[in-house]
């Protein structure tokens, strides 16, 4: 998986095969796939993810 960083001004829309966006914090790490536990755990130790 790679994680890519952006600004972004303006709404985000979901379109497509995405049927909605969420925004998650590292509290909602149980929420997400064990791959993406992965990714949360290195952005919230390099400080990218509260």
């Amino acid at each position: 998986m790679i994680c890519y960083t952006a600004d972004h001004h303006g709404e985000l829309t979901p379109s497509r095969e995405i049927a909605e966006k969420a925004w998650f914090r590292y509290a909602d790490r149980d929420r997400v796939s064990a791959v993406d536990e992965l990714a949360f755990d290195a952005l919230h130790e390099a400080g990218r993810l509260s």
